[in-house]
């Protein structure tokens, strides 16, 4: 149980996120609609990808803002640490960026020339984590208590700073600790400090929401978490639609690294997964249309409950090459990801040891910079490559503008995820009629589909017997190349990616304006 001994957290509200006005907006909140009836006016709000990453979502994101010409957007980008970025790519003429809302930032919530009184003080913590932390959270009072946020942000920072507000939320949170559910595992005991670190990500939700938005005709969300909270109050205030593309799960991602720190951090291990899964249930509750880009990925939303009405799978896209080229048979592989743990990159450095003892000759080629938060991850995996003593046989080559250029210089194309959706990189690499070894998670194996070759996630043994598999068969994996170059023609290119949510769109836009 929680001692009601606890101090008040006289440091929370002394930093959070920044909330600064969006680019157009003068006080107040939105209006309900955009102006613009004949180009639909989007806002589209991304997650730590767009514009500031490069791979996977963010390349999605400029594909769409790009080849949606006749569309208006303005892309509000949610960060978390990184002060004076850069955007990694040039926007399109069609695309406004908004000022990106920091979760770590020190900045003040935004004021409203005539702010209206909070009636009720000190409920808003306990109100946040009831909706949030249950199995089966109060998305009703979410709703409500997020609004309220938008509405009296300056009541944030006082109220979280409140003895009765912290006191009313260790209530909260004892009885949440005692309440099971059938479905979930009992709730650890929480320390004080784990309390802190949870009544301080409730601020960074409560100043989240804070934050206006901007007339627009349909909201887009990049992913069912943060992201998704700026849209919830949106959705509520004025009823335009709301649109989800769900790339990777992110209740599921949130699983897997809650596994890591689970051991030294038990209450933190809790944490992330349950807000995850809060933010999860209450986009897909508020969203009108969610848009898988992979069948795996609606499983799991009918499995939290999504009314499969609401379900419409867009896969991604590419434009690929005309023309295919020959795998140059130089014993190269290549893999192209982020160093991070969901890439399994240590896995992918065990394959690369083991591949070496039985062909020598072979060569690796990682392409891929750091996520930002896995410098730690990424070091990990330099010791491991000296420990491995795999020296220039596999080389880190950092990022790279030149993708297609990088796999056509290999053979095939590894990825050992432990998480995945729809990756880019592979509709890429099968672009360039080359062959496949990657992991059997998410949508990898209907993507693939007899285009390579598939073993279970962290399986080195087997993820190895592959990539020696193709090597030594130059004609094999030529052949597997060829119909991955025709697979993509066939069902994956960026025309067909582009038709559908153009019709989405115009279809949401319209049903509003009519």
């Amino acid at each position: 149980m929680l001692s009601r001994r606890i101090a008040s957290p006289d440091e929370i509200g002394r930093s959070g996120p920044t909330t600064a006005r969006p680019i157009g907006q003068v006080g107040g909140d939105a209006t309900p609609r955009a102006k613009s009836r004949t180009r639909p006016r989007v806002l589209l709000i991304t997650e730590g990808t767009y514009p500031y990453a490069v791979g996977g979502v963010s390349s999605w994101c400029h594909a769409v803002l790009t080849g949606l010409s006749e569309t208006d957007w303005d892309v509000l980008p949610i960060l978390a640490g990184r002060k004076n970025q850069r955007p990694a790519v040039k926007l399109p003429p069609n695309t406004r960026l908004l000022r990106s809302i920091d979760l770590w930032s020190e900045g003040h919530a935004p004021r409203r020339l005539r702010a209206r009184r909070a009636t009720d003080h000190g409920l808003l913590p306990a109100q946040l984590l009831r909706g949030l932390m249950p199995w089966e959270g109060d998305l009703e009072g979410l709703t409500a208590a997020l609004v309220r946020c938008r509405r009296n942000p300056q009541s944030i920072r006082p109220e979280f700073r409140g003895r009765e507000s912290w006191e009313r939320f260790v209530s909260e949170l004892e009885q949440l600790v005692m309440d099971s559910h059938r479905d979930s595992a009992p709730a650890p005991i929480y320390d004080a400090i784990e309390a802190a670190r949870l009544y301080q990500a409730l601020y960074w939700v409560a100043r989240t929401a804070a934050v206006p938005t901007p007339p627009c005709d349909v909201i887009h969300v990049t992913a069912a978490g943060w992201s998704g909270i700026p849209a919830i109050i949106h959705k509520a205030l004025y009823g335009t639609p709301l649109l989800l593309t769900e790339h990777g799960v992110y209740v599921r991602e949130a699983y897997l690294a809650a596994v890591r720190e689970a051991a030294a951090r038990p209450g933190h291990g809790h944490i992330s997964p349950r807000l995850a899964l809060g933010m999860t249930r209450a986009v897909y509750a508020a969203a009108d249309v969610i848009a898988p880009v992979t069948e795996a990925n609606a499983e799991w939303e009918r499995g939290l409950g999504v009314d499969p009405a609401k379900i419409r799978v867009i896969p991604n896209g590419i434009d690929p090459p005309k023309d295919q080229t020959a795998p140059p048979n130089v014993k190269k592989v290549i893999a192209m990801g982020r160093l991070d743990p969901l890439k399994d990159v240590q896995t992918m450095l065990l394959v690369a040891d083991e591949v070496l003892r039985r062909l020598p000759e072979a060569r690796f080629e990682c392409y891929g910079p750091p996520t930002l938060g896995q410098e730690m991850y990424a070091e990990s995996c330099a010791v491991m490559h000296r420990q491995l003593g795999l020296g220039d046989r596999f080389r880190f080559m950092g990022g790279t503008r030149d993708p297609n250029g990088a796999i056509r210089s290999g053979d095939l194309v590894l990825m050992t995820s432990i998480s995945e959706a729809m990756p880019m990189t592979l509709l890429e690499a099968m672009g360039q009629a080359r062959p496949i070894v990657a992991t059997s998670v998410g949508g990898i194996p209907s993507v693939i589909c007899g285009c390579g070759l598939i073993a279970p996630p962290g399986d080195v043994h087997e993820l190895a017997t592959a990539v020696v598999t193709l090597l030594r068969n130059p004609e094999l994996g030529a052949r597997l190349g060829r119909r991955g170059y025709e697979r993509v023609h066939r069902k994956y290119t960026l025309s067909r990616c582009l038709g559908a949510y153009d019709g989405l769109i115009r279809e949401l836009a319209g049903a509003v304006a009519a």
